[in-house]
């Protein structure tokens, strides 16, 4: 009777049979109650998930399971129909009708120009959104008058827009306004995003301007929904830009983690002696811990994709960003997503040490054996690159046979 047997033709045959009888006469005759927390969520409708999984069942073993046969949940339904790639709400979810799938959606259907740069989009709607997350990551008020957002705006687009794009920060907000993800509350005469119009009409009402209230609530209590927004649009549209300078500016830079990093120690104690000789000294060394690295924890919240194991702090969760090419000298990784991975301590030593590597399959494999361990966890909106991973099988290989240990 596992749940892990359905397959996804069996589910949406449970479908397409409750869109029939309808849900009343669905739950009666399979003698299901209502769900009260985790829905499925397919071709716009909503659907009881127990009761789905349990009659999809029938296909297993020539029976439907009864509701007594097994428990609901996140640990059980929602699991084994999110397997099989269908949307599962969980308590708390849907807000004004919207999933979090819902706002990824909308997110990818942004309309923005063509950028004054051959071959690039306009970065105004993305640089909006992401000032707004950083507001929510910092739990600023969801609305600004327009006289501080629109400054705030400008800065960013002359920082971080592409040459010859304009400074107009009117035409990026009403947009996300029209496409439904930002709000000016008590206006019902917002105009179109073009022309002089627009930019007086913004100038002479300064209305509050902010994201929407559902998008603002979804993000607020989901912030890995939130980190894969971000990632998506700085893959999208800031890949030649310095990610951590932006998300900096954006206020997107968390928080530190539970534990602080050890720092390059400008003194060395000697003989144990309790007043030991200092000496000033220059390092050139890089930036560890980045903003991104930060993104890339949230996204996988805080679970190692080896163990999946989260450590919890006084301080709260604790994960590691690991670069899978290292970025120092010789090996000269970049530091954007695909060539990080969200670790515990222990396995973050052991890949950066080339005793554990991971094919293009995504399996950790353990290097002395050659055996594999597990394939590692994956996240919404982030993907390991399969050169870095190659780039860091081949130095594993080369650390095996000199014991030479590799920079990070």
């Amino acid at each position: 009777m596992a749940l892990s047997d359905l397959r996804r033709e069996m589910v949406l045959s449970a479908i397409e049979e409750y869109d029939k009888l309808g849900r009343d006469a669905f739950l009666e005759v399979y003698r299901y109650g209502p769900a009260r927390g985790y829905f499925l969520l397919y071709d716009g409708k909503r659907y009881d998930s127990k009761a789905i999984a349990g009659v999809a069942h029938r296909d297993v073993d020539g029976r439907p399971l009864r509701a007594e046969d097994f428990s609901g949940g996140n640990a059980t339904v929602a699991r084994a129909l999110s397997d099989l790639g269908f949307e599962v709400t969980r308590p708390g979810d849907i807000i004004d009708g919207h999933s979090p799938q819902s706002l990824l959606q909308k997110i990818g259907t942004l309309k923005t120009a063509a950028s004054a740069t051959p071959g690039a989009r306009k970065r105004h709607q993305p640089l909006a959104l992401l000032w707004a997350l950083g507001r929510v990551s910092r739990g600023d008020d969801r609305l600004v008058p327009w006289r501080d957002a629109s400054p705030a705006l400008e800065s960013l687009l002359r920082e971080f827009g592409h040459p010859g794009d304009g400074l107009h920060a009117e035409f990026p907000v009403l947009r996300l306004y029209h496409h439904g993800l930002w709000d000016l509350p008590g206006r019902n005469d917002v105009p179109r995003a073009s022309g002089s119009a627009a930019q007086r009409w913004m100038r002479q009402n300064q209305p509050l301007s902010g994201l929407r209230s559902w998008v603002h609530d979804l993000v607020t209590d989901h912030p890995a929904v939130r980190a894969q927004i971000v990632l998506r649009l700085l893959d999208e549209y800031f890949r030649d830009v310095d990610r951590d300078e932006l998300l900096a500016a954006t206020r997107l830079a968390p928080e530190p983690n539970a534990i602080t990093p050890a720092r390059d120690e400008a003194t060395l104690l000697r003989d144990g002696t309790p007043t030991p000789s200092r000496r000033t000294v220059t390092t050139n060394r890089v930036i560890r811990d980045s903003a991104l690295a930060e993104q890339i924890k949230l996204v996988h919240n805080h679970q190692c994709q080896i163990c999946d194991i989260r450590l919890t702090t006084r301080r709260g969760p604790y994960a590691e960003g690991a670069h899978i090419r290292p970025l120092g000298t010789p090996h000269n990784g970049p530091d954007e997503p695909g060539n990080l991975l969200c670790l515990c301590p222990n396995h973050h030593v052991l890949f950066d040490g080339g005793t554990i590597t991971i094919t293009d399959d995504l399996v950790a494999i353990d290097v002395p054996t050659g055996q594999p361990i597990t394939p590692i966890r994956l996240a919404d909106g982030h993907t390991p690159d399969p050169q870095h991973l190659a780039y860091h099988r081949h130095i594993s290989e080369d650390s095996q046979s000199t014991g030479a240990i590799r920079c990070k």
